[in-house]
């Protein structure tokens, strides 16, 4: 039950009030979340009526939701505490890096300043469209998604919004929202890998053949980079003719590099090689052993690593991307990075009829529909193809 009063007022004993004080309520009520007995006071209604009509209001705001609003909190503040305590502990380093940053360094800059209650529709979706001229719209989806969950936390775990005014808002979408996807023809793979064979001129360890093997198993598995960097010999299986995926190596921008789990559960696979790819790499653990015993500062990995650096650690992915494009460049090939690698394999296989099912699995896909949008311009050709040849066995 609500109760009201008028505050400062300075007329005592006048009929009217004229020194412009206002009125304000206090409602006692039990906080469903708790059991405990709170209340809410609200001040500055011109008049008692006003007063009485606000407090109606939120009283049947309290009973809907069971406790009354706050959203006093900074919106800086409330940000810091969710990334430490819903995100920090239960997600990826790597996953717990992306948001932090984007946290730091695109929400927090506007509305650090804001209270909770202070966030309105209509000034968010002004700020996603604003967003939109400096960001593509997968990267704007990305911190909006971030914003999102932080202020639906605030409603369903932190109880301290009723609402979330965040919701269905609208990312502007891309004019020309490019799918292509870069890879290398048969001809051009054969000349990128052909190049690899002889080393750089002025490659400090002429002896070793790892970019050669490293590109060469890219290519042949569709294996992710940081997959393929974070393979130890005990993986490889030359016997069984396989390589197992059950780790990544995730090499953060300005920190130590650490091993991960695989990106999703179907990323764990073991993977069949064929026989060149098999010779290869039983070529490349000879080579490793015969490059540290030619060159004294050629450490050996105590990790058992299939690919490092001269001094036994994790060889770096910002490297790998460079070497791959000096021999783009040498070459006079489109400047790709190793990731096209993978997409190269898939659309190989496609292409010479592999099952699309297969393929999917091949790369660790989450499921087969991501495979097919991936390489959509690759099965409409193969769909293409497949109803030409009915059409010719149907005899029209």
């Amino acid at each position: 039950m609500a109760s009201f009063r008028r505050r400062g007022c300075k007329c005592e004993g006048k009929k009217r009030c004229t020194c412009g004080a206002t009125w304000e309520y206090r409602i006692v009520y039990t906080d469903r979340r708790t059991g405990k007995q709170r209340e809410k006071t609200k001040g500055g209604f011109p008049t008692k009526k006003e007063a009485q009509l606000a407090a109606g209001e939120e009283e049947r705001q309290i009973q809907y939701f069971g406790f009354a609003e706050n959203g006093n909190e900074s919106l800086e503040k409330f940000f810091n505490e969710w990334l430490e305590i819903y995100k920090k502990p239960h997600v990826k380093p790597i996953t717990y890096s992306v948001q932090e940053r984007n946290v730091r360094l695109n929400i927090l800059p506007r509305w650090k300043n804001y209270k909770l209650k202070e966030l309105t529709r209509n000034e968010y979706q002004k700020w996603i469209n604003e967003l939109r001229d400096h960001y593509s719209e997968g990267t704007v989806r990305r911190i909006h998604s971030i914003f999102s969950t932080a202020i639906n936390d605030a409603v369903h775990e932190f109880n301290i919004l009723r609402e979330n005014p965040i919701q269905k808002i609208k990312i502007p979408k891309d004019i020309e929202k490019s799918e292509k996807v870069s890879f290398f023809k048969k001809e051009q793979l054969d000349v990128f890998l052909n190049a690899l064979k002889t080393p750089m001129k002025n490659a400090k360890y002429q002896h070793s053949i790892q970019y050669y093997a490293l590109f060469s198993l890219l290519a042949r598995t569709g294996l992710r980079i940081g997959e393929a960097l974070a393979l130890t010999w005990d993986d490889i299986d030359t016997t069984a003719k396989t390589v197992t995926v059950n780790k990544t190596l995730v090499y953060p921008l300005n920190s130590e590099p650490y091993l991960s789990t695989p990106k999703s559960k179907t990323s764990e696979r073991t993977i069949r090689l064929d026989d060149a790819t098999v010779a290869l790499m039983k070529r490349h653990r000879i080579n490793q052993k015969e490059v540290v015993l030619r060159y004294e500062n050629y450490q050996a990995s105590k990790d058992n690593l299939v690919f490092h650096q001269q001094d036994g650690r994790w060889l770096r992915t910002n490297v790998v991307r460079d070497y791959f494009k000096i021999v783009c460049k040498r070459t006079n090939l489109p400047i790709l990075s190793p990731h096209a690698l993978r997409h190269t394999h898939a659309v190989h296989l496609l292409e010479a009829g592999a099952n699309i099912k297969y393929v999917s699995e091949r790369l660790g896909h989450a499921s087969v529909k991501v495979t097919a949008d991936t390489y959509l311009h690759v099965t409409k050709k193969i769909e293409e193809d497949a109803l030409n040849l009915y059409e010719r066995y149907v005899g029209n």
